[in-house]
C-alpha cells in the first residue's frame, strides 16, 4: 500500500492555482474541496476502469476528476442541488446540441427585450403581476413560495420565470436542459437580495432590468464551451449518481468500489441546504429533507444543540456500509477537519480513528496542515488558527 506523503500533499494544496478548470466552474458550492486532491488519489491509488466511490459527493468534484481520468464512479448525496450539479459536470453534450444554445438565448433576450420596454412604458409593474402572463402562444408563471416578494425585486421575478420558462419548453434533449438549468440556477442568488452566496440574509439591492438575463447569457456560453472542452478530455466511463442518505446504503452492492475518496461534512461548520435554499425552490426541489437530515449541520449541533454523539452515530452507520461496499484490502481516503462545538475543539482525525476502529478499517497514515491553507471560507470561526485539515489514508479490513 502506497503511503500518503507530506510533502506531495502539502505541494498540492499550497501551489493549486486553478481549481476551477473544466466544468469544476459550473457552479458555487460551499466547502468543495480542490479537485487537485482527488485527482492525485484517484491516480495514486487506482488503476483505469476501477470504481471511485464518493459517499459525500457534493457537487461532484471526485466524479469529475474520475471521468477525466478513466474510472467508472459511483456518487451519493443527501442534497438535491449538489447531486443536480454533479450530473450535469460529469455529462458529454454532443456539438450539434450544443450549438443549439446562441439560438435559444436569442429568443429567451427578445422575451426579456418585450418584458423591459413594458415595463419602462408603464413605469409600474402593475400590468404584469398577475401570477398567469400569456403574451401569444407564450406563457409563464411566477413561482409560489413564502417570503418571495423579500428575496426577489418585482422585476426579477419575472426575468428569472421569462427564462426559466423557454427553458423549460425548449426543443432540447434532458441534458442540455439541465445544462441550461443549472446556468439559470447560478444567477438566482446574484440577482436576489439574499447578501452573498455565503450568507443567507437579505439586503436591499439594485438590481436593473434586464440583468438577470445578462448574467444568464454570460454563464450559460461559458458552460457550453467548456462543455465542449470536458468532451474531448473525459472518458466514457461510468457515472452513477444518486440523491440518497449516506446512511442507509442498501441500495448498493457488496465489494463494488476499489477506491473510496471522499470529504464528509465537518460537524457544526455549515448549513448545506441554506445558501442555496432560493435556487431549489426555484427548481422545486426538496431543501426539508436536506436540512432535517444533513450531518453535522450547524443546526443540528448549534441551534438544537447536539453534540458530537450525534455526528458519530451518524458516522457509524455511513462507514459500515462502506466497508462493506469497498473491496477487502482496498484504500479510503478521507478528507476531514477539525470542528468546534460549544467551544470545544474536536480533532478530526481523532474523530475518523475511532470510527475506523469500530468498523473494520485500518490506518494507514495520514497529513495534516492548518485549515487556513486550503479554506478561504466565509465563516471566521472556520478560519481558526488552530484547526488543522486531515488527509487521512485507510485500508478495508474484513
Amino acid at each position: 500500500m502506497t503511503f500518503l506523503a507530506k510533502e506531495q500533499i502539502l505541494n498540492i494544496v499550497l501551489n493549486a492555482k486553478d481549481t476551477t478548470y473544466l466544468t469544476h466552474n459550473f457552479h458555487p458550492f460551499p466547502a468543495k474541496f480542490i479537485p487537485q486532491i482527488p485527482n492525485f488519489m484517484i491516480r495514486q491509488f487506482s488503476l483505469k476502469y476501477d470504481t471511485v466511490f464518493d459517499p459525500f459527493c457534493g457537487s461532484g468534484t471526485t466524479l469529475v476528476e474520475g471521468k477525466l481520468l478513466g474510472r467508472n464512479s459511483i456518487g451519493v448525496d443527501i442534497h438535491p442541488l449538489g447531486v443536480f450539479m454533479s450530473k450535469v459536470k460529469i455529462t458529454k453534450i454532443p456539438e450539434d446540441e450544443l450549438r443549439k444554445v446562441p439560438d435559444l438565448i436569442r429568443i429567451i433576450e427578445r422575451r426579456i427585450d418585450s418584458f423591459v420596454l413594458k415595463l419602462h412604458g408603464h413605469k409600474t409593474l402593475l400590468a404584469f403581476m398577475g401570477e398567469h402572463i400569456k403574451n401569444g402562444a407564450f406563457s409563464y408563471v411566477l413561482p409560489d413560495f413564502p417570503n418571495r416578494d423579500h428575496w426577489f425585486q418585482e422585476h426579477v421575478l419575472h426575468e428569472l420565470s421569462i427564462i426559466k420558462a423557454l427553458i423549460m419548453e425548449a426543443d432540447v434533449t434532458p441534458e442540455l436542459k439541465d445544462l441550461l438549468l443549472l446556468a439559470f440556477s447560478c444567477v438566482i442568488v446574484p440577482v436576489s437580495n439574499q447578501d452573498s452566496e455565503t450568507r443567507y440574509a437579505a439586503i436591499k439591492k439594485e438590481i436593473p432590468p434586464k440583468q438577470p438575463f445578462l448574467l444568464f447569457r454570460e454563464k450559460a456560453l461559458d458552460m457550453v464551451s467548456r462543455v465542449k472542452q470536458f468532451n474531448q478530455m473525459a472518458s466514457d466511463c461510468r457515472v452513477d449518481i444518486y440523491h440518497a442518505d449516506s446512511r442507509y446504503l442498501d441500495f448498493l452492492d457488496d465489494n463494488i468500489a476499489d477506491l473510496i475518496v471522499t470529504s464528509p461534512p465537518y460537524p457544526n461548520t455549515y448549513d448545506y441546504y441554506l445558501y442555496h435554499k432560493l435556487r431549489m425552490l426555484w427548481l422545486g426541489l426538496d431543501w426539508e429533507n436536506a436540512k432535517f437530515n444533513e450531518m453535522g449541520s450547524r443546526l443540528r449541533h448549534s441551534s438544537q444543540k447536539e453534540n458530537i454523539d450525534t455526528y458519530m452515530n451518524d458516522m457509524m452507520k455511513c462507514f459500515k456500509h462502506f466497508n462493506r461496499i469497498l473491496k477487502p484490502g482496498k484504500p479510503f481516503i478521507i478528507v476531514v477537519g477539525d470542528s468546534i462545538i460549544r467551544k470545544e475543539l474536536l480533532k478530526g482525525d481523532a474523530i475518523i480513528r475511532e470510527l475506523a476502529d469500530k468498523t473494520g478499517f485500518k490506518l494507514v497514515n495520514e497529513v495534516e496542515y492548518n485549515l487556513g491553507y486550503a479554506s478561504k471560507t466565509f465563516n471566521p470561526a472556520f478560519r481558526n488558527k488552530t484547526k488543522q485539515e486531515h488527509v487521512i489514508l485507510l485500508t478495508c479490513e474484513k
